[in-house]
């Protein structure tokens, strides 16, 4: 159990009950007619149970909040039993809690990231210099020059690279085993012109990496643009100017820096795949297929 401290930017973690009873001001057996709660501190899931602190209740349970009342006594409550004796006002204190202990993690995961933003700033300084510059360029100049690819072509590779659709196939005459197929699919026997206009689909081949075609813009949009206006953002941040709204907008978009990353590194290992020398003959060799 993660104990909030008074002012919500500490946190002090208690792993058994008796670190809970420990506690000073911890009071067990309160009479909930005579206490007012201040506000929850604490929320707890022991893999063993233990009384209630309400002396109207005293049952066991596993779960429940660590409370501070308006006497300062500390003491535990169970989820239900916090509702039933103490109705809205519980609610509303587990609602402060939670907000508490959201903001809290949003200033953790920001102090968390300002600790490694030279690390970042060096991951994502390799990733751009020199491949992933040089990806990118390579295929923005098969999109965009005209001894590239363009016209059809170009409208066929874009709709792959969205579906991800990396083999290509062509038609051929059926062979007899694949009439067989067709007559044990159909139940019956094809007729001779059924046979003859009879045609399947056979793999030709696959054209790798794909995905690039359309991907390759995320290389420079992470890396070049993105990214390092978040990292000078967040380098010059001040967290104690922050209200706790902001706090919780700047945890999420730093909570993106992973995913964003690996974005970009997928987009290049796209790329690495699709400039491959024969990837590009087999598709220019192939364009009627695509």
């Amino acid at each position: 159990m993660n104990i909030l401290s008074e002012d919500g930017k500490s946190v002090i973690n208690l792993k058994t009950w008796d670190e809970v009873f420990e506690r000073p001001g911890f009071k067990r057996g309160v009479d909930p007619t005579e206490i007012q709660l201040k506000r929850i501190i604490g929320k707890y899931d022991f893999s063993d149970e233990n009384h209630c602190g309400l002396s109207s209740c005293n049952t066991s349970h596993k779960k429940g909040y660590l409370v501070v009342c308006s006497n300062n006594i500390e003491t535990n409550i169970g989820h239900k039993c916090g509702k039933k004796h103490f109705g809205v006002d519980f609610k509303e204190l587990e609602r402060t809690f939670r907000k508490d202990i959201n903001i809290r993690n949003a200033r953790e995961n920001i102090q968390r990231r300002s600790g490694e933003l030279e690390f970042i700033r060096e991951r994502v300084g390799r990733m751009w210099q020199p491949e992933g510059l040089e990806f990118f360029c390579k295929v923005r100049d098969l999109k965009l020059n005209k001894e590239g690819i363009t016209g059809a072509l170009r409208v066929k590779l874009e709709r792959r690279a969205k579906s991800g659709d990396e083999k290509v196939f062509d038609s051929v005459r059926a062979s007899e085993a694949d009439i067989v197929l067709e007559e044990e699919r159909l139940r019956r026997e094809l007729t001779e012109s059924e046979k003859q206009q009879l045609m399947v689909s056979v793999p030709v081949g696959i054209i790798y990496g794909v995905r690039a075609f359309n991907s390759f813009s995320v290389i420079r949009d992470v890396l070049h643009d993105e990214m390092p206006a978040l990292l000078n953002e967040l380098d010059a941040l001040d967290t104690s100017l922050l209200t706790d709204t902001q706090l919780l907008d700047w945890s999420k978009r730093l909570n993106s820096i992973d995913v964003q990353i690996m974005s970009a590194q997928d987009a290049i290992e796209d790329c690495r795949r699709f400039l491959v020398d024969s990837n590009i003959k087999f598709i220019k060799q192939h364009k009627h297929l695509i």
